[in-house]
């Protein structure tokens, strides 16, 4: 450079300083454009996420089933009480009626498997429309929907659906749907 004469430099024109700082800028400015767009897209992709799985989760609460009741057990879509005292039938259903329950309602060989595990070997008081032909021998009169003191009310023993005397006393078993 020391051998370069003063004359033989070339210093730049101001035209072409703009230019060059022109394109500078362009350039920093479509970087800049550029790293916008990208947070934008992920902050856009984020919110898809969270929008999805917040959806996820009130859809799956909304279908969600509540928890069965302390000292009760759910099974499929209901949850059930087994007694641990005795009474008379209609005391029985009573019981069942304050805790927003019925007596159980035998409908399927499932549900009756289900309960003959969980009731051990006590009778429990049941539901007098507690019946279906297919499966099990016993089948239940629709005249023990009203019943009374001393007629024949339906219970549930060892092995299948018997009745008694709606005055004695046993263990009982309620059911309620899940909410």
């Amino acid at each position: 450079m020391l051998d370069q004469r003063p004359q033989d430099i070339q210093l730049p024109t101001v035209g072409e300083g703009v230019q060059q700082t022109s394109e500078r800028n362009q350039e920093t400015t479509k970087k800049k454009l550029g790293i916008m767009v990208k947070c934008l897209a992920c902050a856009f992709a984020i919110s898809l996420v969270v929008i999805a799985v917040l959806s996820y989760y009130l859809v799956k609460a909304q279908n969600a089933p509540c928890f069965c009741p302390d000292n009760w057990i759910g099974f499929q879509d209901k949850c059930y009480y087994f007694s641990k005292e005795e009474k008379n039938w209609s005391s029985s259903r009573d019981s069942c009626l304050s805790e927003n329950a019925d007596l159980v309602l035998i409908s399927t060989p499932e549900e009756m498997q289900f309960l003959k595990r969980y009731k051990c070997t006590s009778d429990h008081w049941i539901h007098p429309g507690s019946q279906t032909k297919q499966w099990t021998e016993i089948i239940v009169p629709n005249h023990w929907l009203n019943t009374k003191e001393n007629e024949e009310c339906p219970y549930l023993n060892e092995d299948s659906i018997a009745t008694a005397r709606c005055y004695t006393e046993r263990k009982w078993i309620c059911e309620k749907k899940i909410r």
